[in-house]
């Protein structure tokens, strides 16, 4: 019997032995192999043999990634490729990462494998990781390839979080490598926020509007990657368990973003915050352009924690230099008490115009960007908490501005007028609708004594590249070019010293008209002021852009063009005041074009009476036409830069108003200027507007037609003389 027992305990003590033996074998198999199951081990000897956490990453910054059992506040997590880390690496090392501190860990993903050389990453990381804080290391992800959408990237990295940093961290954010972070504004936001409840912060989407479905239920969002996405250490903590299983089994998009949100949204319990204000924080820029200054302007960049995408290394440092500049200014800033401070800015509900006075108004070109995007931001803040007090069912989603003009009054200061897109949205259904408002600010000189003033070079206007050269093109309108020319040989040709400043080009649609003779004899007369072109209408249909275009190209790139029409009327001061004001503009411009506003002359209809005189400027008697653009007054190179007239419009209208935006896309580098001149007026004369085949543009011409019948209130009193509108109604 003793026997047996102790045959037993020997077997016990057996089992026990290769318990304690198996234990510390499979300790070390975790310790070694599956506790990175993730990670692409680097061939190098010393990394293999440390068993460090940073140690086991090639490429990381050496001094400041020692610590592994530290807390860090925030892991920002980079997917990028190797392909991609040529441009954006040194672009995001020598920019915000400087900014970064300790409390930071940036770890960029990567693919397993190149095809790439991989020395450059060691030569940058070795350049440019000396002024870094924070610690940063590469990780390759094994088993993952490169590929777009990059969604095992994604969830592999998001694995690799969690095993190594749900305990660490107080914050992820998930990133792109051509998204720039404002580490000053994004790290004071998230201490003031609570880690330890789950949350999921980001720039909320549903999806493209004609693109495939996400799957998403109604009200709930997913937050877009590309400008960021951030997950509080709870949520980590809850996510980590369910990644696979949401990879393996629930994706239903290839969309990496979209599929992290539903993970989020099915296991976690909620979605991505849909606050107003998450689209200036996460900042994503719709092309196409990407451009510092002009499409990511100051204001844009002042608000933003992100900004996505930056498509090149100047433009990253641009944005870095602009963020330094401001941390300076705010720092030196003494500010006074909010007591003392006024507000400038005032909102009105309309504002009068009067064109007739002698103020100018000037078309919004993109150097009021700034301003008037910051004014529309306070206004939609001010219009959603309305709306949220009124209890309404609608919400607002955000305002552009499309069109305006500005004028300054000198004692008084500054009225804006402009057109604004409010896109708001239905609380009870998805449903979107568009309003187009008209949005109107006042502001006073802050300080009278500080008004910024620009010297005028004073250039040789005798120069023959500085003279102005009339262009009009005619076709069937004998009289009108009669009376031009008549205009022209009185307010030009019989002043001697006019004439050393002023050309005119008549470009002519002709079928041997009798004017002809006329305008030739006053050509041979004047020659080196008068230019006579004709077109046989047989060959060309009349076409106002074709013969603007052709008569162009008669001059050099740097003479001054005005193009006019032949219904135009004009003062001999008013052709000086044009000739100066230009020269003026491209002193201080490279490319300036001016489109004055004229003076349009109503119909003979209830002013049958009225002897018109040139100088007359009276309510009843015209009004200034704000949209009329078909007098401008351009550089030739600066025409040409933007592609000069349409030449294949053979019906009615439009070359204008279409040479008019081709200006205003180009306004960052070309100064667009309007003024009201009282010296151009444009003669009544009946249009023909039955013969254009376009609908839309006869609708249109019939409406030009209809305003300049007559003043508001001779129209008012003629329907009510006539009986037109039944008194009974």
């Amino acid at each position: 019997m003793p026997r047996i027992i102790f045959n037993r305990w020997k077997h016990r003590l057996f089992l026990l032995c290769l318990f304690f033996i198996g234990f510390f074998f499979g300790f070390y198999y975790w310790q070694i192999i599956i506790r990175y199951p993730c990670l692409y081990f680097s061939s190098k000897s010393n990394i293999i043999k440390s068993n460090t956490f940073y140690n086991h990453f090639q490429y990381r910054t050496i001094k400041t990634c020692e610590n592994e059992r530290s807390n860090i506040f925030l892991t920002i997590a980079i997917l990028s490729s190797y392909e991609r880390l040529i441009d954006y690496l040194p672009a995001i090392l020598e920019t915000w990462v400087l900014t970064t501190t300790n409390e930071i860990e940036i770890i960029i993903f990567i693919e397993e494998k190149s095809f790439q050389s991989e020395e450059f990453i060691e030569k940058i990381l070795l350049k440019l990781n000396q002024n870094i804080k924070s610690c940063l290391f590469i990780v390759k992800l094994k088993h993952v390839e490169n590929s777009y959408p990059p969604q095992k990237k994604s969830f592999y990295a998001m694995k690799f979080l969690y095993t190594f940093y749900y305990q660490r961290t107080s914050w992820i954010l998930r990133l792109d490598d051509n998204a720039y972070v404002n580490i000053q504004k994004l790290i004071p936001w998230l201490k003031s926020i609570d880690h330890r409840q789950a949350l999921y912060i980001g720039q909320g989407g549903t999806g493209r509007q004609n693109g495939p479905a996400v799957h998403f239920p109604p009200g709930k969002y997913f937050c877009m990657g590309g400008s960021g996405v951030i997950l509080s250490q709870q949520t980590l903590i809850e996510l980590g368990p369910w990644l696979d299983q949401c990879f393996t089994k629930e994706l239903l998009t290839i969309h990496e973003d979209v599929e992290l949100g539903r993970c989020i949204l099915t296991h976690v319990q909620i979605s991505c915050t849909n606050a107003y204000n998450s689209k200036n924080f996460f900042y994503h820029h719709y092309g196409p352009q990407y451009r510092f200054g002009y499409d990511f302007t100051p204001s844009i960049i002042s608000r933003a924690f992100i900004l996505h995408p930056i498509n090149n290394r100047t433009t990253f440092q641009q944005l870095y230099k602009f963020s330094i500049r401001q941390q300076e200014n705010s720092s030196s800033r003494v500010w006074k008490s909010s007591k003392n401070r006024q507000n400038y800015v005032t909102f009105v509900n309309s504002m009068e115009i009067d064109l007739t006075r002698d103020i100018h108004f000037q078309i919004i070109d993109a150097r009021w960007r700034t301003y008037i995007e910051t004014n529309v931001q306070s206004y939609i803040e001010n219009l959603q908490k309305l709306w949220y007090k009124r209890s309404s069912n609608w919400t607002v989603i955000n305002g552009k501005p499309i069109f305006g003009y500005h004028r300054i009054i000198p004692n008084y200061g500054l009225e804006l007028i402009t057109e604004i897109l409010v896109n708001a949205r239905s609380t009870s259904s998805s449903q979107i609708v568009t309003v187009r408002k008209r949005f109107y600010i006042r502001q006073s000189f802050i300080n009278k004594h500080r008004i910024d003033y620009r010297e005028i070079i004073n250039l040789d206007l005798k120069q023959e590249q500085s003279k102005l050269n009339l262009i009009v093109v005619s076709h069937n309108k004998d009289d009108a070019l009669l009376r031009f020319i008549h205009n022209f040989q009185y307010e030009i040709l019989k002043n001697s010293y006019r004439q050393k400043y002023f050309t005119l080009t008549i470009h002519y649609f002709s079928q041997n008209n009798s004017i002809i003779n006329l305008m030739h004899n006053i050509s041979v007369r004047y020659p080196s002021i008068i230019r006579l072109l004709t077109l046989n209408t047989t060959q060309h249909i009349y076409n106002r852009g074709l013969g603007r275009q052709l008569a162009s190209n008669y001059f050099t790139d740097n003479q001054i063009l005005f193009f006019l029409d032949v219904d135009l009327l004009f003062t001999g001061q008013a052709l000086i005041n044009t000739h100066r004001l230009i020269i003026h503009l491209l002193s201080i411009s490279s490319c300036a074009v001016y489109f004055p506003i004229i003076y349009s002359v109503f119909s003979n209809m209830f002013n049958i009476n009225h002897h018109y005189e040139i100088d007359d400027v009276q309510v009843d008697l015209g009004l200034f036409s704000i949209y009329g653009f078909g007098n401008v007054v351009v550089r030739k190179s600066d025409l040409d830069r933007i592609g000069g007239w349409e030449i294949n419009n053979d019906d009615w209208g439009l070359e204008d108003v279409n040479l008019f935006k081709k200006f205003v896309n180009l306004s960052n580098e070309c100064y667009v200027f309007r003024a009201v001149e009282p010296g151009l007026k444009h003669y009544y004369h009946k249009k023909i507007c039955h013969t254009i085949k376009n609908i839309q543009r006869q609708k249109t011409c019939y409406a030009a037609e209809a305003t300049l019948l007559g003043s508001q209130t001779n129209m008012v009193k003629y329907i009510f003389d006539n009986k037109i509108v039944n008194d009974e109604n």
